[in-house]
């Protein structure tokens, strides 16, 4: 089955001829071209730096690429694409009523979506419809209100603010993924990105294995090994100088003065 967009009559890559992009033949010259993928990474770029597109694309011009062969190939100004496309946990999605909008364009229902809403507060319930263009079958979803406490999503205040109207993007997202979703080529819903914590109990029954590693892990949980002791590292002995041995006296020898031998007496000098 085929899905037409309209489009107009030349992409960023040229390879559009027609007003009409059909989704289901995949065009990807971009990744066999090497002149379009160097146009289509020059325009990326521009996008990245231009201070016109959501923080997430801001200076990423490899995102901004991504963008705009989505664009391509979903049959979209890459405006709206820049706009509406986001990051759900690391895979690229969309926003439900991006995708309300996508669906209601598509040519697959006779008319577009419309809602049914029921009972107030916790006993809110609000059920989307449509009709199938080729073969006339009423398709419908119901999401209520008490799906959304037990489910978690009322963690999100504008359940609280605006109930009715994020049931109704919630309900029409389920109608979409159970009948058309094709539409979404893939892509996920920001609004169904919202997770419970889940608390899991296991009874103790004894001499399960079960029971044995819920044992296992808690102990693993608790056990908290001691940090080691500082270990105190002796200073290792400086040795002393080696001692010099202490220098000799010095012995001073001086001459004694010899005897003064006495003079020769010559006879007749002295009287």
């Amino acid at each position: 089955m085929a899905i037409k967009f309209k489009t107009p009559s030349t992409s960023l890559l040229g390879t559009m001829t027609d007003s009409a992009l059909t989704t289901t033949h995949y065009q990807g010259g971009f990744l066999t071209n090497t002149g379009a993928f160097d146009h289509l990474w020059r325009v990326a770029k521009a996008f990245s730096l231009s201070g016109m597109v959501p923080a997430h694309f801001q200076g990423k011009p490899e995102s901004c690429m991504v963008a705009l062969m989505y664009a391509e190939q979903l049959g979209e100004h890459p405006m709206v694409l820049f706009q509406e496309l986001t990051v759900i946990n690391g895979r690229p999605g969309m926003s439900a009523r991006y995708a309300i909008a996508r669906a209601n364009k598509s040519g697959l229902l006779a008319g577009p979506i419309t809602w049914t809403e029921t009972g107030e507060g916790e006993a809110l319930s609000v059920t989307a419809s449509a009709t199938l263009r080729e073969t006339g079958e009423v398709i419908t979803a119901t999401v209520t209100m008490a799906e959304a406490v037990a489910d978690g999503w009322a963690r999100n205040p504008k359940y609280k603010s605006i109930p009715g109207q994020m049931l109704r993007w919630r309900s029409a997202t389920r109608l979409i993924n159970l009948y058309i979703p094709e539409t979404l080529f893939g892509l996920g819903v920001r609004e169904e990105a919202e997770v419970k914590a889940v608390k899991v109990s296991v009874e103790d029954t004894g001499g399960s294995s079960v029971a044995d590693l819920r044992r296992q892990i808690a102990a693993d949980l608790a056990y908290s090994p001691a940090p080691p002791e500082p270990q105190t590292l002796d200073p290792e002995p400086v040795a002393p100088p080696e001692s010099q041995p202490a220098p000799r006296a010095r012995r001073v020898i001086t001459e004694r003065p010899t005897a003064t031998e006495p003079a020769e007496v010559i006879p007749g000098l002295i009287d």
